[in-house]
């Protein structure tokens, strides 16, 4: 990869702070490396390795691994009609499966064949059938597809919403994600809420040759792709527009933040090589990131402002290792993970820095041990992998505005780690290894449901995106 030598490549240690490289400057890297490492290591290894095996739960963690019976109600989408042959198909395809992984609806998949064209709402009504989706989808002058769909109220017999959408090319690479945005417009016009699917996820692989690799996958699981490989590649970050990503990239020597522009594949360093940084993350607005600096004898929060290509301020001033910030909402606080208690746990502070906040439940010489917050994007919810019985991470929440609270303990099978939100601040991506293997699942905290989105390789540090395509984007005129 071709970095820059831009300003972003020359930024300074901070005002005050001391760095010599030449005098012990790269074993204190590799020590700390290796400490950092040990929380945030890829690739499979055994649970009894990670972590000192317990057998109660830490103060504080509270199971949620039953969750209540919701009601969905059941949605059925017809076969889209027109001329479009294989593209309708592919697009019904891509649709339904989006609004199953919506996790509101009862998807009746299997279609009784008289039913598959017509709208008889009483014989709907009778496979209990609360929304029927019909779609017709037909050649464009222009080039690609129009997609014309409707929501059905079945019980009060009506159309509750219409809209034409204009579809690229199916073998376009716009084309999946504009039938994303369509599903979303579907669960909004149902639920009041927009969906998730117009979005991907970053993600890292670490490859048999030592080596990683920086991809992006599609909500669904599918369209997985390369943007970057390197010896060290770590904690990718989206920016709050989804056109740049920030991540860590190094080598056994140096380590440096660098933010990608995925519209030009242009890389700019944010931080110098010889410093040591981590675990990107964007403010809301995309003008500051925040991120981790090996300071002194510790790793410190600090912030850069990407925006104006300057101004490296420090937030947190503690000798210990705090790393991993993650702005709430309205950035005005930042989560992040801190050992100066012993064990890592969770705090919050101000963005602009100053006295933190402990969220985990703290008890002296207790076993809680908690890596790797992601701020809610919609509520004052925190979630990250924490420490649960036998030593095994799983993935919990807790709530920023309770202190204290019990932590929610959302996952309980296999090991499972580095969590993110998704936009709707409902479902979570998080790496896990389960009895076949190792990937990445999502899990809906609504319903608890968990399904896999990519597996068979060693795939970790996921981070969601903002939802990347608008349904008003790809609206059509009639």
């Amino acid at each position: 990869m071709r970095i820059s030598s831009g300003r972003r490549g020359t930024v300074k240690q901070a005002r005050g702070a001391k760095f010599d490289s030449k005098a012990g400057a790269r074993p204190a890297l590799r020590a700390l490396a290796a400490l950092v490492l040990a929380v945030t290591a890829v690739g499979p290894r055994p649970a009894a390795a990670q972590v000192r095996p317990d057998t109660t739960l830490p103060t504080g963690v509270q199971l949620k691994l039953v969750y209540e019976t919701q009601y969905r109600p059941r949605l059925a989408v017809q076969p889209f009609s027109g001329g479009a042959g294989a593209a309708a198909d592919e697009a019904h395809r891509i649709l339904q499966r989006d609004l199953d992984y919506s996790d509101r609806f009862d998807i009746l998949f299997a279609l009784p064949e008289a039913l598959r064209e017509g709208s008889d709402y009483s014989r709907w009504n009778d496979l209990g059938v609360v929304y029927l989706v019909t779609g017709g989808m037909e050649r464009a002058e222009t080039g690609g597809y129009r997609l014309r769909l409707a929501l059905h109220d079945v019980v009060y017999g009506s159309v509750k919403e219409i809209r034409l959408f204009q579809l690229p090319a199916v073998d376009d690479d716009g084309f999946r994600m504009a039938v994303h945005a369509a599903a979303d417009e579907v669960v909004r016009w149902a639920t009041g809420e927009p969906g998730m699917a117009a979005t991907r996820i970053a993600l890292t692989r670490h490859l048999g040759d030592g080596t990683y690799e920086l991809l992006l996958v599609d909500s669904d699981g599918e369209n997985l792709q390369r943007i970057d490989a390197h010896l060290r590649l770590y904690s990718p970050a989206w920016s709050p527009d989804g056109t740049r990503l920030a991540y860590q990239y190094g080598d056994e020597e140096r380590n440096s933040v660098v933010e990608r522009d995925l519209r030009t594949g242009r890389v700019t360093a944010i931080t110098e090589r010889q410093i040591l940084a981590q675990t990107p993350s964007y403010a809301p607005g995309g003008g500051r990131v925040a991120l981790a600096l090996w300071v002194d004898r510790g790793m410190e929060i600090h912030e850069y402002d990407v925006e104006r290509d300057c101004c490296l301020r420090k937030l947190s001033r503690q000798s210990k290792i705090d790393m991993h910030p993650s702005y709430s909402p309205d950035g005005t606080r930042i989560a992040f993970q801190s050992d100066r208690l012993g064990n890592p746990h969770i705090f919050t502070m101000p963005a602009g820095g100053g006295n933190a906040v402990l969220v985990t439940a703290f008890e002296v010489g207790g076993a809680g041990y908690y890596t790797s917050p992601d701020w809610s994007p919609r509520t004052s919810q925190i979630v990250f992998h924490g420490r649960s019985r036998g030593g095994v991470f799983q993935i919990m929440v807790a709530d920023a505005n309770r202190p204290g609270a019990p932590v929610q303990q959302i996952t309980g099978e296999g090991r499972s780690e580095d969590p993110s939100f998704a936009p709707d601040g409902r479902h979570i991506v998080f790496s896990g290894v389960r009895e076949d293997g190792m990937g990445l699942y999502v899990i809906d905290l609504v319903t608890g449901r968990i399904r896999p989105l990519v597996t068979g390789g060693r795939y970790r540090m996921p981070d969601w995106s903002p939802v990347l395509v608008n349904a008003s984007s790809v609206a059509a005129t009639p």
